[in-house]
């Protein structure tokens, strides 16, 4: 059963101390098979594959990809098979998430980190298109045109319950953050917080603002989003400083930050609030983008970080 994103105003102390109003948008509980920004992703493509009679959902991903597992979920529920090319070899297949994508019916094919540096190449899709003829191709991290006009729908659902100044939302391929500024308005700003290291990322958003029409007709429209960096040593890096970050997070304010997005997006804007980078009596509204399960893959990286008792609090809430 699809919901609409909850919405609930963040207490914490340092907010208050700096008079900074923050609104979580939590997106985690929308969909049973993809929760969070997956969901405003995935189901335009997922609609668009059935239009014009697809039979495969097909798209890349790495072995603990939040993507590659709400694709599979979703394609089973939508009656489509799903093809997983997946970077790594064939023993991660044991993983929690590729074991439930398996369950779902994803075909895998482990490709080597060479080939999968492919999976823009309009030659490589070409040789794929030919070899999965009934398959529809899905980008990386499920961003292209359709994923955007999706997510549009999502800022327009926070604009319909909320009157903030800015929307904060992670980013990993940008079609999150695209649809974000195409559904604003042009008096807010949306703050993309990058956690991988892509030098590419602000021309493929742009690239997609462009596909959509999505330049907004307004005197600061070239002020309209930044890109944060929010990286914190790679993507998927964890240490002590930032599993402490999300430890304070949930007992300040009872949720659960996903260990590879919003808990880096979080701790950036809590250092660009204490540097005085967000004005005061500013009201902002953060986007949970799901991806909770991603902590499955993380045990045994956390119990060595930060001790049994640390995983036992965490697991608790999954």
């Amino acid at each position: 059963m699809v919901t609409l994103p909850s919405f609930c105003v963040l207490q914490h102390p340092f907010l208050a101390l700096a008079n900074i109003n923050i609104w979580m948008v939590n997106t985690t509980h929308i969909d049973a098979q993809a929760s969070g920004n997956k969901f405003y992703k995935l189901m335009p493509n997922i609609e668009y594959a059935k239009e014009h009679a697809f039979e495969c959902l097909l798209s890349f991903g790495g072995a603990y990809s939040n993507h590659i597992y709400a694709l599979a979920l979703s394609a089973r529920s939508h009656g489509l098979h799903s093809i997983g090319i997946i970077r790594g070899e064939a023993a991660y297949a044991a993983n929690p998430t590729l074991r439930d994508a398996k369950n779902a019916g994803m075909e895998f094919v482990f490709v080597s980190r060479e080939e999968y540096r492919l999976r823009d190449d309009a030659v490589y899709l070409d040789d794929l298109q030919k070899r999965y003829r009934h398959a529809f191709i899905i980008p990386e991290g499920g961003s292209n045109a359709l994923a955007v006009k999706g997510c549009r729908r999502l800022m327009q659902q926070i604009n319909d319950s909320l009157s903030v100044d800015s929307v904060a939302v992670a980013c990993g391929t940008g079609g999150t953050l695209a649809g974000l500024v195409t559904g604003g308005k042009p008096t807010q700003t949306v703050l993309g917080f990058s956690v991988l290291k892509d030098a590419s990322l602000a021309l493929r958003v742009a690239g997609y603002l462009q596909q959509t029409n999505g330049i907004r007709d307004s005197a600061d429209s070239t002020n309209s989003y930044q890109i944060v960096d929010a990286t914190y040593g790679g993507y998927a890096k964890l240490d002590v400083e930032l599993l402490d970050f999300i430890m304070d997070w949930l007992e300040q304010t009872g949720i659960l930050l996903d260990p590879i997005y919003t808990s880096k997006m979080c701790k950036r804007l809590f250092e660009m609030i204490c540097a005085g980078d967000i004005k005061s009596h500013t009201t902002l509204a953060i986007v949970h983008s799901g991806g909770l399960q991603a902590w499955r893959g993380m045990k045994e990286r956390v119990i060595r970080l930060k001790g049994e008792c640390f995983w036992g609090r965490i697991e608790r809430e999954l």
